[in-house]
């Protein structure tokens, strides 16, 4: 009986990521912040950015560990390099692991598909529902406790950067008011809203970020579709041509390729 490799299932996985894997990302974003605050403000002298910087990802850091477990924001950072940065897993990827499957149902039946192996846990477990030839409620279960976690994920996640984007707001805000009330001898300038600007600019870079990670996460709902629905129609009726184009009806014209 021939078994599939993982290198023949290969998907991409969205946990395997260690944590010092995300310092690039924490370095990123500072040197963004840092030029994008220059140009909003038009300030040309970098150590008159770099402090207003340092107290705004200090700010934001320590409001963050005080709102979420450090476990939590671990959890976060990783999922945001492996979906906002590295683009997470595309649903042609999920089909073509199904279509192989398709293959391995007809050469090798039901128990063939059931030593199925792959580096992803959802093929994994597309495979242990095929081999044990569940009906259809079954696979409809497995397919919304999918799709709840996939929400509770993305909600734990996404709250972290919103959270990030919002102190740094306000931690901005609040330096650039006391810069503003301290007497000083020297008049108003631009660096008095550098605190200010830094903090709209790390905002903003979460933003996008979060952006990124809303369409990651619609991406992957249409991804635990394809894959149950998948399964329920290898059980139905085992042509890899017809699979194919059921399959292909699922994805949205956006994220087609």
């Amino acid at each position: 009986m021939s078994l599939t490799t993982s290198e023949e299932l290969f998907v991409r996985k969205q946990q395997s990521v260690e944590v010092w894997q995300v310092i690039p990302l924490i370095l990123a974003a500072a040197l963004l912040t840092v030029g994008l605050a220059m140009f909003l403000s038009g300030t040309h002298n970098l150590v008159d950015v770099v402090q207003p910087v340092i107290v705004v990802f200090g700010g934001a850091l320590a409001g963050l560990l005080l709102t979420f477990s450090t476990t939590h924001i671990s959890q976060a950072l990783q999922l945001a390099l492996v979906r906002g940065v590295r683009g997470g897993t595309a649903p042609a990827e999920m089909i073509r692991a199904l279509l192989k499957i398709c293959d391995v149902s007809r050469r090798d039946g039901l128990l063939g598909v059931a030593e199925v192996r792959s580096n992803s846990e959802q093929v994994e477990e597309i495979c242990s529902l095929i081999g044990d030839a569940s009906d259809d409620e079954t696979l409809r279960f497995a397919l919304e406790r999918r799709i709840a976690g996939e929400k509770r994920n993305h909600q734990m996640t996404t709250d972290v950067f919103l959270f990030t984007a919002i102190y740094a707001v306000l931690i901005g805000m609040l330096g650039t008011l006391l810069l503003y009330v301290t007497p000083t001898d020297s008049a108003l300038d631009g660096t008095t809203f550098l605190p200010f600007v830094c903090g709209v600019s790390l905002a903003i870079l979460m933003s996008i970020l979060i952006g990124r990670l809303r369409a990651a996460h619609l991406r992957e709902l249409v991804i635990a579709e394809i894959a149950y629905r998948g399964a329920v129609y290898i059980l139905e009726d085992n042509n890899v041509q017809r699979l194919r184009g059921r399959l292909s009806l699922l994805v949205p014209p956006g994220l087609r390729r």
